[in-house]
């Protein structure tokens, strides 16, 4: 329900920037990354803090409501700088409540089946952001305005709200922390953490693949098929991706998580290659399938990894940090995407993603070749760290 929310609004927010708004390009890196970084810190915060409390499941219940309630505010705006204010308070809450919900899913299976938990929770996300952006293309299709999807968008939003505070339990399996002291987390989460930010100031909005793939059609096409043609390729990345999520899971959990997760850092890579030399419709489909493929299988993976390397009293933190790390990546990453993009062009742009992407693959594994193996898989038996 609460991607189905987002990614009903993520479809067509560049679109309605762009197009709807006139901002220019740039504006749209500073809308995602200003959110993004302002949801970092409410993730470490967040983590941080959930694991000191005897209850998380409240302040996850927060976050989804704060989230909806962010991008409700959108159907109001007029200018782009009020769509950064709504979409940062969006984020903001959804900061808040990641980290929380990760550590409760780590916390409901045994390590071993982590991988399998994470893509399974993957892949029903995706199921969510395929449902919202299909119901964007069907407003916009028959002649509805981009502010009736924002108002549409906002009951799947209260559905994930009451649906998170009625629906689930907290499985803590150990006494919270009372104290607010800083628990060392152990070294080899902090070397899959380099890898993690190298990626993440790689890996930039979504948005931005959907503002490509509209340039790549319109060309040919003119702008109204340019507009339903780049809703289309975002319900066609998040439907790969909900394929794609579960078997990745599954797959790491018997062969290791580092290769996948560099596989998954290659696909953004190619992705973003493919972008930048691609155009028509063929230029389309071949971008959209790696494009489509790299973002449930990283999130996934990750998720899974750091599970397996972090006992469940620090998860909250660990989580907490791997998200704020991202969440700043992400900062970086479309910021520089926006303004390449408006002074050089889509091909630089892209080409920046693709190339950090691919170092990030290699470093990954070099950076984990340290890492027993057991722990790759989640072992049922404790391992000692190094």
């Amino acid at each position: 329900m609460a991607d189905a929310n987002y990614e009903m609004v993520l479809s067509v927010l560049p679109l309605f920037l762009i197009l709807g708004l006139g901002a220019p390009v740039y504006a749209l890196g500073l809308v995602e990354g200003v959110a993004d970084g302002a949801a970092a810190a409410f993730k470490f915060a967040s983590g941080f803090y959930s694991d000191r409390i005897r209850h998380r499941k409240p302040l996850g219940a927060a976050g989804y409501a704060v989230t909806a309630g962010g991008l409700g505010l959108l159907g109001a705006v007029t200018t782009w700088p009020q769509v950064l204010l709504g979409r940062t308070v969006a984020w903001i809450g959804r900061g808040a409540r990641q980290p929380i919900r990760s550590a409760m899913l780590a916390g409901s299976v045994e390590k071993e089946d982590l991988g399998k938990a994470f893509g399974f929770h993957q892949a029903m996300d995706t199921v969510g952001a395929v449902i919202g952006p299909a119901i964007a293309f069907w407003l916009i299709s028959t002649g509805h305005l981009y502010r009736d999807v924002f108002g549409v968008a906002i009951v799947p939003g209260v559905l994930a709200f009451v649906c998170f505070a009625v629906l689930t339990r907290d499985p803590r399996t150990s006494p919270p922390k009372r104290a607010m002291t800083w628990q060392p987390l152990p070294a080899t989460f902090w070397r899959l953490l380099v890898a993690v930010a190298v990626f993440g100031i790689a890996d930039f909005a979504p948005t931005f693949m959907t503002l490509r793939a509209a340039e790549m059609i319109q060309v040919q096409a003119g702008e109204h098929a340019a507009v339903l043609s780049a809703i289309g390729f975002y319900v066609g990345m998040n439907v790969i991706g909900s394929l794609v999520a579960y078997p990745a899971g599954w797959v790491c959990d018997r062969l290791g998580k580092p290769p996948v997760l560099a596989a998954g850092y290659g696909l953004f890579g190619a992705a973003c290659l493919l972008g930048a030399i691609g155009h028509g419709t063929l230029g389309v489909v071949a971008f959209l399938l790696p494009a489509g493929a790299y973002g449930p299988l990283v999130k996934a993976t990750e998720e899974s990894f750091v599970g397996s390397l972090v006992e469940d009293r620090l998860r909250g933190t660990a989580y907490g940090v791997l998200h704020a790390v991202n969440g700043l990546g992400d900062l970086v990453s479309s910021v520089a995407v926006g303004l390449l993009w408006s002074h050089s062009g889509p091909r630089l742009a892209l080409s920046y993603g693709g190339v950090l992407a691919l170092a990030a693959a290699g470093l990954l594994l070099v950076m984990t070749l340290r890492v027993p193996k057991a722990r790759w898989r989640g072992p049922k038996s404790p391992v000692k760290e190094p």
